[in-house]
């Protein structure tokens, strides 16, 4: 044992000195500059020893201010400008650490998920979560939504949700279960959701994010309302979203918050050029588009 002591206390001579300068080091840096390296998860589990939820915590905090150093409402991002490859091995790390960590679930889901399009590994983390938090019933609530609006696989959605309903007693999610099967009103469930986010988020950047999301469904949701007013006035589909303000359905197209516009595609679907992500406007025409 002494041994053991004596080996711990001379590491600890060595290292100090080294860990001094490296915080040194980092903190003349720019704060969105701070991921920096990050050592296997594995070593930093074994290395924390009881300070497990406090390096997990830290590991969040240094992507929360990363996030927060590169996100501008006013100078939007493109993907290109942020390290997400690293952002999500901290947060794998954080959640490997300590699997009670529901910061990182929660950013993970409002950042990862939307934009990037990362959903199975995102569902990969709240997977490791749900075998811990075995009493909240956020981590099902998030695994449901996902595979019905992003994954498509109503079936599974619906276990998630029928979890989540057994955890609250609460009868709404009984409900989104069976809605799940029937796949209906995918807009109107993703705005729900989005706004349950909202209001339980406590980082003013993470809200901003989800807040520019609602706001374009939001958009969405009236166009398939006008859609859908046109459809039980002509017997057909609309040929482009043009013919919505030509016709009066509606007065005018709403504007897209990531610079996109928006469109109707081939299925009759309310698309968008911008796939609701900053810089990721593409052209598209649907002027070829003939009435059904």
């Amino acid at each position: 044992m002494k041994r053991i002591i004596a080996v711990m206390l001379a590491s600890l001579i060595l290292i100090i000195p080294i860990y001094g300068r490296l915080i040194s080091y980092i903190s003349g840096k720019p704060a969105e500059e701070k991921l920096g390296y990050l050592p296997q998860k594995q070593i930093l589990r074994i290395a924390a020893m009881e300070y497990k939820p406090l390096i997990s915590e830290w590991l969040f905090f240094k992507v929360i201010t990363y996030y927060g150093g590169k996100f501008d409402t006013e100078k939007p991002f493109a993907k290109k400008d942020i390290e997400y490859f690293n952002m999500y091995r901290f947060l794998d790390a954080s959640t490997y650490i300590d699997p009670y960590n529901i910061d990182s679930y929660y950013f993970s889901e409002a950042v990862f998920t939307w934009g990037l399009g990362r959903i199975k590994e995102v569902d990969y983390l709240l997977e490791r979560g749900l075998k811990y938090r075995t009493w909240d019933f956020y981590l099902p609530f998030f695994l449901g939504f996902n595979n019905f609006y992003f994954l498509k696989d109503y079936k599974k959605a619906a276990q998630y949700m029928e979890q989540a309903a057994r955890i609250t007693g609460d009868s709404l999610y009984t409900n989104l279960a069976a809605r799940f099967l029937y796949e209906s009103d995918e807009t109107g469930i993703a705005i729900s959701f989005l706004k349950f986010m909202i209001d339980k988020t406590w980082n003013q950047k993470v809200k901003q994010t989800l807040e520019i999301r609602l706001k374009a469904l939001e958009a969405v949701a009236f166009l398939e309302k006008g859609e859908k007013k046109f459809e039980e006035l002509y017997h057909r589909k609309p040929s482009n979203i043009e013919e919505l303000t030509d016709k009066g359905i509606i007065k005018k197209i709403p504007e897209d918050p990531y610079g996109g516009r928006f469109y109707i595609s081939e299925k009759g679907e309310i698309r968008t050029t911008s796939k609701f992500a900053f810089g990721g406007n593409v052209e598209h025409s649907n002027k070829d588009r003939r009435p059904e």
